[in-house]
């Protein structure tokens, strides 16, 4: 994979319309436009931008996005597995979009989709308000008596609220201000007078005891002059007052009325819906439309970008080299008279990345293009990744079983998005690390866990076979080993990332940078290796001081040149002691042993597969002999065990993979960020046109 070589192209056409320069850019593909004041630093009364407007595509968008939006709505489109996963764009056949563009009556459509929109907007705005004005009225629906009643008295106060039960004896007691107080125990469907008999008190609190209600509703009535008293005295009982809606006539009416209403707006809300259902073809042709309005808004915003006077027009952008010829030979036959210049881009220039690579590296610069794209200039590095990262992801996995299973897994999935450039992509890489893990699973000796042992399968079955023909290490019984190549292959992940630093520099000219970063890291931390093996091992002594003068050494130059950007020559020396510990500088010893360290994630999410596996195996085992239906639950265990562990270790291995690399990796030598490439053209994440054959 490289970074395509682009050149500064001025277009320059006396006479001619902006907008057919911008129309014939459009239809080539090949160069992305930029502002020609920001290279002339000129904008006059002689040469100055257009005027553009883009109100006839944002007005055709607006009416697009009602229709679909009312689509989604009342008829969202039905989405198989894989679109669930991410949205796919539309293929579209080559024609498609020139006859939708022109059959298609937008202003109809729109028409009788924005009235059907304003009555179900409408419609759902009233069956709310019905809806909450039923959810305050359905408390009082058993109440037997007219609200409106309670509002014509003139001399006395009428009040209706929730009382506690072990209150309601102190409302039979004699005494201020209950003497004056007539009140009434509000059961469902029925009135209980004052002087009740205690049996129906007794029945109140039964119904209010069933309701698992520790209070009842009790209706008081009162002189007005006595209402302040009254209140008082109620609260200190704990009464609740409920604040009753204003409506003549009974709740239970009122109810039935907006019941009543609610039936109609439903049945126009459904009318509505069948009518949206009837829409639902146009959903293609709107999706191919809202993608040419938005090319055509781009194409508006593009020729803003251009400079023009009375006898002339200027137009900038960048052009890939391949890509020229092209652009000469179809200018020159729709434009004589116009002038191409062409230039190299400045190195302090803005310049937008554009990266071409062999049809077996374009997978893995999906993950840099993930991190971000290399500067101009730069070197991409997606070829380096072809070994580590699915190392890391094989290793990570490592189970024979659950290999083959993302093995025929992503090939369906590549099946299925052919069209698809960034999901075959990501299903090719996902191919590609479930051979690693085939590869990996049989070299730790994982196959499901451990399904191949003989409880499970029986004696001599073909997966105890195969597993002892290819196992070389058992990371479950010979830990330490497998941590120990964990942490080698880290150191050498490291050592991979210092050397491509020094390639980065020595291809811009930095020599200096390549030694002075690069060769003396690479002869300190090997020495520093060299060393600390005498921590765990009897380091033979020639190998002990062969490390140790690689680590001085090395350590010597980093000292004396770490520190070279500071003019003070004290300054410089302590710069250059501190960064070989790492605290400023390009690396340090402190980050190579942590980094190294992280690499323990993959022995650790290698065990974390197998004894998860070999927990489910282990479940299945335990009702294996069940009489009849032993079998079937083995079986059922074996299949959603593995399939849920298939799931929770493929995300696990390919986060902390992409993490060893974008971290511990990139950290080394790459800085990503550049921006894309962007040629004017119909590009649209919508839509996505087939090539005819013969095309460009």
């Amino acid at each position: 994979m490289a970074i395509d070589l682009l050149k500064k192209v001025t277009f320059v056409c006396p006479g001619s319309s902006p907008r057919r320069v911008i129309r014939t850019l459009f239809n080539l593909g090949v160069v992305e436009v930029v502002d020609a004041a920001e290279k002339f630093e000129v904008e006059s009364e002689a040469l100055k931008h257009p005027e553009v407007t883009t109100e006839e595509a944002d007005d055709k968008l607006r009416q697009i996005d009602l229709i679909l939006s009312l689509l989604d709505t009342l008829a969202p489109e039905k989405q198989g597995f894989f679109e669930g996963l991410t949205p796919l764009p539309l293929v579209v056949e080559p024609g498609e979009v020139d006859k939708t563009v022109k059959e298609f009556d937008l202003e109809h459509h729109y028409s009788i989709a924005s009235k059907l929109d304003d009555t179900y907007r409408r419609t759902e705005r009233l069956l709310a308000e019905i809806h909450t004005r039923l959810e305050e009225l359905y408390p009082f629906e058993d109440l037997p008596f007219s609200i409106a009643d309670f509002s014509k008295t003139k001399r006395t106060v009428l009040l209706i609220g929730y009382l506690p039960l072990e209150k309601l004896h102190r409302l039979n007691e004699s005494e201020e201000p209950w003497d004056r107080v007539a009140w009434e125990i509000v059961l469902p469907g029925a009135l209980m007078r004052k002087d009740a008999s205690p049996e129906k008190i007794r029945e109140a609190e039964e119904l209010a005891a069933k309701g698992k209600q520790n209070r009842v509703r009790v209706v008081f009535a009162f002189l007005k002059e006595d209402e302040t008293t009254v209140r008082k005295a109620l609260s200190e009982l704990g009464f609740e007052e409920m604040i009753l809606p204003v409506l003549p006539g009974k709740v239970r009416d009122q109810i039935r009325a907006l019941k009543g209403d609610l039936a109609e707006y439903e049945g126009r809300l459904q009318e509505v819906r069948k009518q949206v259902e009837s829409m639902k073809h146009l959903r293609r042709p709107l999706t191919i439309l809202k993608a040419v309005w938005l090319s055509n808004r781009n194409r508006r915003l593009a020729s803003a970008k251009s400079l023009h006077g009375k006898w002339t027009h200027v137009l900038c952008g960048y052009v890939r080299e391949r890509d020229i010829p092209l652009l000469e030979k179809t200018i020159k036959h729709e434009y004589p008279e116009a002038l191409l210049i062409f230039e190299d881009p400045s190195p302090d220039e803005d310049v937008p990345v554009s990266l071409s690579a062999p049809r077996w590296i374009r997978p893995i610069g999906l993950l840099v293009e993930m991190f971000g794209l290399p500067p101009y200039g730069g070197f991409d590095p997606s070829p380096f990744l072809l070994f580590n990262f699915y190392v890391f992801f094989g290793i990570c996995f490592s189970d024979v079983g659950y290999g083959l299973m993302l093995i025929a897994t992503s090939a369906y999935l590549m099946s299925k998005t052919k069209d698809y450039e960034g999901v075959n992509l990501f299903a090719r890489i996902l191919f590609l690390a479930g051979c690693s893990t085939v590869v990996f699973g049989a070299l730790l000796g994982s196959w499901f866990g451990d399904l191949y042992k003989p409880e499970f399968l029986g004696e001599g079955n073909l997966l105890l076979k195969l597993q002892q023909r290819f196992a070389i290490l058992d990371p479950m019984g010979k830990p330490v080993e497998a941590l120990a190549i964990a942490l080698l292959i880290g150191m050498a992940n490291q050592f991979y990332g210092i050397i491509l630093k020094a390639y980065s520099s020595l291809r811009k000219g930095d020599v200096a940078g390549a030694v002075f970063d690069g060769l003396f890291w690479l002869i300190t931390l090997p020495g520093l290796v060299i060393m600390a093996t005498k921590l765990f091992m009897d380091t033979p002594p020639n190998i002990f001081r062969i490390g140790m003068w690689l680590f001085f050494a090395g350590a010597v130059g980093l000292v004396l040149t770490q520190g070279r950007d500071v003019k003070n020559p004290i300054g410089r020396i302590l710069t250059g002691i501190v960064s070989l510990y790492g605290i400023v500088g390009s690396y340090g010893c402190t980050a190579f042993v942590g980094d190294t360290l992280s690499y323990g994630r993959l022995l650790a999410l290698g065990l974390t597969t197998s004894i998860v596996a070999q927990t489910f195996n282990m479940m299945a085992g335990m009702v294996k002999n069940v009489p009849h239906v032993g079998w079937l639950f083995f079986i059922l265990i074996l299949v959603v065990g593995h399939v849920f562990n298939f799931l929770i270790s493929l995300l696990g291995a390919f986060v902390h993979s992409m993490r060893l690399i974008f971290v511990e990796f990139f950290g080394r030598f790459y800085e990503g960020g550049a921006r894309p490439f962007q040629p004017l053209g119909f590009d649209s994440p919508l839509c996505i046109q087939k090539k005819s054959a013969g095309s460009h």
